[in-house]
């Protein structure tokens, strides 16, 4: 659902969240509370994790809005923010004691492993609110996938449109982050098949690009479970080590229609 409302806002096919800022948000959080404060429980890790978020995309749109918010301007400071989060959290990772180092990567690798009622409660608690709304702005979202000129000429406020569309993807991408760390692709893969199988007008693409995620996302943590069991790998890599050709594919196909 994330992903759907990004590259809608963005008129980007190869936009997904982590661009809003929010993944390298939420992992400076948790791997702070993780080297800073090791005994700290998963509630506190999921907070941490949801405040960078939060920060992070504060701080990519109050920046990317200067002079009217710009689509590309937008992926551009996200992006940037993104990669400046990585490398702090590269740097914590590297200075910090050891003995935290593999807990660090497991949060950043995306896993479901351990995780209990609390830890989704936000997550289906942000869906519930997120839904409907999206639900409400499929229209506009159709506009906005369009050009900046289209939504005006019909009376579309162009600001507050996007504004609450970034706004329901920060929320759902921080609760989802916060909840089982980083998994990647999902946000890029499942609008993409969904829009291949239904068109691209939203009321159809979201529920279809929602149920696919969760499919995806299903999936990746019944393979990393099972393959090498009873060791498991984590649900963001499995995704990563699909979604990796699906992105050079795209890439190919994108350059080739140009």
């Amino acid at each position: 659902l994330a992903g759907t409302t990004v590259q809608a806002v963005c008129r980007n096919p190869l936009a997904e969240p982590g661009i809003l800022g929010i993944t390298g948000g939420a992992g400076i959080g948790a791997v702070s509370l993780l080297t800073f404060a090791p005994t700290a429980g998963v509630a506190a890790l999921s907070g941490a994790a949801g405040l960078g978020a939060v920060a992070a995309f504060g701080l990519v749109y109050g920046l990317a809005r200067q002079r009217g918010l710009n689509s590309d301007r937008l992926v551009l400071i996200g992006f940037a923010v993104w990669q400046g989060g990585a490398a702090v959290i590269t740097f914590i990772v590297l200075s910090s004691d050891p003995w935290n180092t593999g807990k660090a990567l497991t949060w950043l690798s995306g896993s479901t492993y351990g995780r209990t009622a609390p830890q989704v409660l936000p997550v289906a608690v942000a869906l519930l609110v997120a839904v409907p709304v999206v639900a409400g702005i499929r229209r506009e979202l159709d506009l906005l996938a369009l050009d900046d000129d289209t939504p005006r000429v019909l009376g579309v406020r162009l600001e507050r449109a996007r504004l609450v569309a970034l706004g329901v993807a920060a929320l759902l991408t921080a609760t989802a982050v916060s909840a089982v760390g980083v998994i990647g692709f999902v946000g890029l893969v499942a609008p993409h098949a969904a829009r291949a199988l239904v068109g691209g007008r939203h009321t159809r693409v979201v529920p279809v690009a929602v149920l696919l995620g969760a499919t995806l996302v299903s999936l990746a943590d019944t393979l990393g479970r099972t393959v090498i069991a009873p060791a498991q790998i984590p649900a963001g890599l499995v995704t990563a080590l699909v979604g990796t050709p699906y992105f050079v594919w795209l890439l190919w196909r994108s350059r080739s229609a140009r």
